[in-house]
C-alpha cells in the first residue's frame, strides 16, 4: 500500500498539511476499531491492522523528514535503518560548533538561545527546499545525505530544547 494513494495525495515531497489531516480523520472515523466492537474476531482484527497503517501512513506523510525518506523508498532507495555517516567535512565541523555552542548557553543567553532556534529554523526550511528539488530531478544519492543532515538539525533543535527547559524551568 502507497501511503499516498491512501491519503489520494500526490507523489511528490511538499504536501498539503490540511487535506492529510482532514483525510486522516475521515479514514480513522471509518476504521477505527471501537467501530468493530460487535463485529467478528477477524473483522476487528482487520480493523485494528487498518487503523495502525492508517496511524503508520500519517505519521510518515506528515513528518518532512520521513516522508523524504519514504520517497526514497519509493524510488528503490531505502536509508531508514541505515548506519551511515555523512561524509561531508564542511557539515561535521559545522555539527561541532553548534554543539559547543549549544553546550555554551547559560541563563543569560536568552536572546543568543532564540536567534540559534531561528537559525536552525532556517536552516532546517532550507533543507526541506533542497530535498524538494533534489526529489524532483530524481537526485537519490543527493536527496539522502540531505535527509541526513535533516535528521541531525531536527536532533539538534530537541536537544535546544531541552537546554532551554532545563535552564529556565
Amino acid at each position: 500500500m502507497n501511503y499516498f494513494d491512501l491519503f489520494s495525495l500526490p507523489v511528490i515531497f511538499p504536501i498539503d498539511q490540511a487535506r492529510l489531516s482532514e483525510t486522516y480523520r475521515e479514514l480513522q472515523k471509518q476504521t477505527h476499531p471501537d467501530k468493530f466492537v460487535m463485529k467478528s474476531d477477524s473483522e476487528r482484527l482487520r480493523a485494528m491492522q487498518k487503523s495502525t497503517e492508517i496511524n503508520d501512513a500519517y505519521q510518515t506523510l506528515k513528518n518532512s523528514c520521513l516522508r523524504a525518506q519514504y520517497l526514497l523508498l519509493l524510488a528503490g532507495l531505502d536509508i531508514a535503518l541505515e548506519q551511515k555517516t555523512l561524509q561531508d567535512t564542511a557539515f561535521l565541523v559545522q555539527q561541532m560548533e553548534w554543539r559547543e555552542s549549544i553546550a555554551a548557553f547559560t541563563e543569560d543567553d536568552q536572546d543568543k538561545i532564540d536567534e540559534f532556534a531561528l537559525q536552525l529554523q532556517q536552516q532546517v526550511a532550507d533543507l526541506e527546499s533542497k530535498i524538494e528539488v533534489q526529489l524532483q530531478n530524481d537526485e537519490l544519492e543527493a536527496t539522502a545525505n540531505s535527509i541526513r543532515q535533516l535528521k541531525f538539525m531536527l536532533k539538534l533543535q530537541i536537544e535546544l530544547a531541552l537546554i532551554e527547559e532545563k535552564l529556565f524551568d
